[in-house]
């Protein structure tokens, strides 16, 4: 009996660590797009020579901060979301596809030379 007890308990430990969907502590995908979008906005303005040049004179304040508190998220909670989506790349992927879509259509909204 107490053998069953053990393999149940064991079944039941791997089923829970193998679940495909984001737990409630994981930041679902439908706001942890609209976090990546804002993480590699603010980067790519961090690397604009313009942006480095003026951070040279003036304190820059903690982009990091200010995105999680704009998404109402803490960094524990997207860090832990980043590794967990990390082992589950194929969501991960899913993602980053809706990402860069975003990025991408932004990006040829702001560009003059664009054909539309």
């Amino acid at each position: 009996m107490r053998k069953l007890l053990y393999i149940s308990l064991a079944l039941i430990a791997i089923a829970a660590c193998n679940s495909d969907k984001p737990g409630k502590k994981i930041i679902q995908p439908e706001k942890m797009v609209p976090v990546l979008i804002d993480l590699h906005l603010v980067y790519a303005i961090q690397a604009e020579p313009t942006f480095r040049e003026i951070s040279r004179t003036v304190d820059t304040i903690d982009s990091h901060s200010y995105i999680f508190e704009k998404h109402n998220i803490t960094r524990v909670e997207f860090d832990s979301s980043i590794a967990w989506y990390s082992r589950h790349p194929e969501l991960f992927t899913g993602i980053y596809d809706e990402v860069v879509g975003k990025l991408t259509r932004l990006s040829d909204s702001l560009d003059p030379d664009q054909e539309r």
